[in-house]
């Protein structure tokens, strides 16, 4: 009788398993199916965008055409009332430029999912990068500098993606750093990957509002008040770029100390 009532339950505790692998298949396969229509979803959604902004590029592209010889003067002289709304508009033009490329860029990643890549000096890429950022740093008085260990030199990627990430990421950091602050750069060699820190002593980030710094569109509360105009799409690019060469980038922030951007990237 034992035997039988021991053999009826391992009977039913089999049942019980075999009834449970069947309704978890099946949400899995409901889930997989969820998961491919989000998917195409998103890629719709990305090809529309990536329509519309090229198209909104080509008309902004003609407006500032447009607006170029008249603010120069080529056109005839303007009095100081006309002049001043012309440049308005230039200004306004060129910064919704700056925004559509940017959109441009990100939703172009988002459907390629690969970029081309090659060997590069790593050293003349952040180089040319921190030269970008020279003057500006020197007008805010900030001290802009750099430590890479000698032992890096070529790596693989996409020249002009890391120079671009470094270039945004500097960018931000004078950007946000007040007069007399300081922008240290430091790269360390870890075998097969080099390890990059982008550290300042600006304005920093607060602490509920770090996790968010990488979305689409995002900006810090006390970022808009330094800067109101921004697309918020620097740092999602930067992320994108990090994570197609297979890297990561995170940060450290406290607000009014400073931040630091770390990023690691294989060889």
């Amino acid at each position: 009788m034992k035997m039988l009532i021991i053999i009826l339950m391992f009977s039913l505790y089999n049942l019980i398993i075999l009834f449970l692998l069947i309704r978890f298949e099946k949400r899995k396969r409901i889930l997989k199916h969820a998961n491919a229509l989000l998917k195409e979803k998103d890629r719709v959604k990305s090809e529309y965008v990536l329509r519309v902004s090229h198209d909104i590029k080509g008309d902004l592209a003609a407006i500032q055409s447009c607006l170029e010889p008249v603010v120069r003067g080529i056109t005839g002289d303007l009095n100081p009332k006309q002049l001043d709304l012309i440049q308005r508009a230039a200004r306004r033009a060129s910064k919704l430029m700056f925004f559509v490329k940017a959109l441009l860029e990100t939703t172009r990643m988002k459907l390629n999912k690969e970029i081309k890549m090659d060997y590069f000096s790593f050293k003349d890429v952040l180089s040319e990068a921190v030269s970008h950022l020279a003057s500006r740093a020197k007008d805010k008085n900030i001290s802009l500098n750099t430590d890479v260990e000698p032992t890096i030199d070529q790596i693989r990627g996409s020249k002009e993606y890391i120079q671009e990430t470094l270039a945004n990421l500097l960018a931000n950091s004078v950007k946000y750093t007040p007069r007399n602050g300081k922008v240290d750069v430091t790269v360390r060699d870890k075998g097969s990957r080099i390890l990059i820190d982008i550290a300042d002593n600006g304005i920093g980030i607060p602490k509920d509002e770090l996790p968010r710094i990488f979305e689409e569109f995002y900006r810090a509360s006390n970022a808009k008040e330094v800067e109101r105009d921004g697309t918020g799409l620097g740092l999602s690019i930067a992320k994108q770029v990090i994570e197609i060469h297979n890297g990561k980038i995170y940060a450290e922030s406290e607000e009014g100390k400073g931040s630091i951007f770390h990023i690691e990237l294989p060889k």
